[in-house]
């Protein structure tokens, strides 16, 4: 009986140990493809027709950039304290969101003080 259950605590162990070899390349692509995409410079967002069709295998994590306009009244102020992994999200700041289908308006401090100023929270 000793016999059988040191034959299984083995093979447990190599498979776990094989396991462990997997996911730790499969993090390594993960962070090199985070690494090259959060560097990248950000691209112009796709128009709202092709969203349906964008592959979270070449998309997910990319940076974007576009122009948003202020629609006062209709924001929502949620705080962040930045990014411990960016250097460029360093600090801390408000994301000041249009509230049907939470899209984000603006991220500075002057939106932050129109939106308080407002009484919106």
């Amino acid at each position: 009986m000793p016999i059988l259950f040191t034959l299984v605590a083995v093979a447990s162990f190599i498979a776990l140990g094989t396991w462990q070899l997997q996911r730790k390349a499969w993090k390594e692509a993960l962070i090199e493809s985070l690494e090259q995409r959060l560097s990248s410079p950000p691209v112009d967002l796709p128009p709202r027709e092709r969203w349906a069709n964008l592959d979270p295998a070449n998309d997910e994590f990319r940076r974007v950039k576009f122009s948003a306009m202020f629609v006062p009244g209709a924001e929502a102020l949620v705080y962040t304290s930045g990014s411990a992994l960016r250097s460029d999200v360093s600090g801390s700041g408000y994301w000041c969101s249009r509230r049907p289908g939470w899209r984000l308006a603006a991220s500075s401090s002057s939106i932050a003080a129109s939106c308080r100023r407002d009484g919106k929270t």
